[in-house]
């Protein structure tokens, strides 16, 4: 007699459920699983709906809140240690020293966690673009200013000169006068000096002179290839645009002509059709001329036949019979004749719309292949400007990151092996809602920092502006 079965409590991820376990007689075809297949068995074994997704959603949220909370009570059990630590021993100057650094380090290590936040990367990104754009507006204002400064260089080169000028003039009386008073004391030794320094004197000004002729040519020319190159890509977009428009004036000169062949082509089609329907009604006319001649012609035929008796008579039925029959043959000939004609001037007409399709076909295959080569020639070379100026931007670009990423790799790592023994304390989180807190009175002191180390550096007020109405666009967009 079989035992009873024992009941087993399964408890499950979101339910407890009974089963019913065989009793102690041995099965030869039982399977032995492990723990672990068990439960893999049995989870790939559950049909999770919608609102288990949600359930264990939930019940991960709630799991991750609680490791959190823990974590931000070690941490500040932890912290206050530190804390107590710190005030109870009196730390020497090094420890000083150190406790300050590891604290800046800490504090910069905050803030570069910060940066790693959306909307601290898109402060980032609106701040960029605000120095791109107030660097660009300054370098404007420094080339206009640079040209400003040339002119007034060279006003004042002008003046310079003119008054070394006058003070040569001045100078060589002043030496032609000494020289005088020196002839008359008989010392040359004063004249020897002047002169010598009349010398230096011009030789520095010559000097001064081919220094700024260098700094004027070497700027000119800048400006000059930087002409050249806005007038060379000038020249090919108005070459590509002239281009275009002749091939557009040419598919429509082409269209155009299309038209009309079609349009003669139609013309010549209703003037057959229409000489074909006279030849036809002209036929018809004919042929019912014949067929009532034939019909007059059996009806006396046939009187003939009722009313002649002798011989006489019979010869002439025959003879009428046989007019007849030859009218009937030369009618049946004209028919075949016609017909013949007819066919021919149908076929004359097939060959001749097969011929044109034929033409049209292959002047429209000659036009769309050298269109085609036109288009594909211009796509070609705009595509080759287009491809050349954004490689150069890239590359431009690649360079410019490849510099910052080295400098902030320079900059972080020593940060980093320093802060990576200090933030072994300070792994775990804090609660959902302080974090939440915390994060975004962080992101606000960071907007704030940001924005005051912006106008610090000397960035125009529009551009601030600007930045301030989008970092209150997106904290409102974050809100709703």
């Amino acid at each position: 007699m079989r035992p009873h079965a024992a009941a087993v409590q399964l408890i499950e991820l979101w339910r407890n459920t009974y089963r019913r376990v065989p009793a102690d007689e041995p099965n030869a075809k039982s399977i032995i699983l492990t723990k672990d297949k068990y439960d893999e068995l049995t989870q790939k074994a559950k049909i999770i709906t919608e609102a288990d997704e949600k359930e264990a959603a939930k019940r991960a949220k709630e799991l991750n809140e609680a490791n959190a909370a823990a974590s931000q009570a070690r941490k500040e059990q932890m912290h206050q240690y530190d804390l107590a630590r710190t005030k109870n021993e009196k730390l020497t100057d090094l420890e000083e020293e150190a406790r300050k650094q590891a604290e800046v380090l800490l504090q910069k290590a905050l803030e570069q966690r910060q940066d790693q936040e959306d909307e601290i990367r898109a402060l980032n990104e609106l701040i960029l673009n605000a120095k791109i754009q107030a660097i660009r507006d300054e370098q404007i204002l420094e080339k206009k200013q640079i040209q400003k400064e040339l002119n007034e260089e060279e006003l004042r080169l002008d003046n310079m000169m003119e008054l070394e000028r006058q003070n040569a003039i001045r100078i060589q009386e002043e030496i032609d006068k000494q020289r005088q008073e020196q002839e008359m004391l008989g010392a040359c030794e004063v004249l020897n000096q002047i002169q010598q320094n009349r010398q230096d004197r011009l030789l520095e000004l010559e000097r001064n002179e081919q220094e700024n002729a260098l700094v004027q040519q070497r700027i000119s020319e800048d400006l000059m290839k930087e002409i050249a190159n806005r007038e060379v890509k000038r020249q090919m977009q108005n070459k590509i645009r002239m281009d275009l428009n002749e091939a557009n004036e040419a598919m429509r000169k082409h269209r155009e002509e299309e038209k009309e062949r079609d349009r003669l082509f139609d013309l010549k089609i209703l003037e057959i059709q229409k000489q074909k329907a006279e030849r036809e009604a002209a036929y018809e006319a004919e042929q019912a001329q014949v067929r009532l001649e034939k019909e007059l012609e059996i009806a006396r035929l046939r009187a003939l036949q009722e009313r002649a008796s002798d011989e006489a008579a019979e010869r002439d039925a025959l003879r009428a019979k046989r007019a007849a029959e030859a009218r009937e043959r030369e009618w049946r000939r004209k028919e075949k004749a016609d017909a013949l004609k007819k066919k021919e001037t149908e076929d004359e007409l097939k060959r001749a719309r097969i011929a044109q399709a034929e033409e049209r076909r292959r002047l429209l295959a000659i036009e769309a292949g050298r269109e085609r080569m036109e288009f594909e020639r211009i796509l070609k070379r705009q595509k080759e400007l287009m491809e050349n100026d954004q490689r150069e931007r890239a590359e431009a670009n690649q360079k410019n990151k490849r510099y910052a990423e080295e400098i902030r790799k320079q900059i972080c790592l020593k940060e980093q092996e320093r802060i990576a023994e200090r933030n072994a304390f300070f792994e775990e989180g804090v609660r959902l809602e302080e974090e939440s807190r915390l994060r975004r009175m962080r992101l606000a002191e960071a907007k704030e920092r940001k924005l005051r180390e912006l106008r610090e550096a000397g960035i125009p007020e529009k551009y601030l502006h600007q930045v301030e109405r989008k970092v209150l666009h997106m904290g409102s967009a974050e809100k709703s």
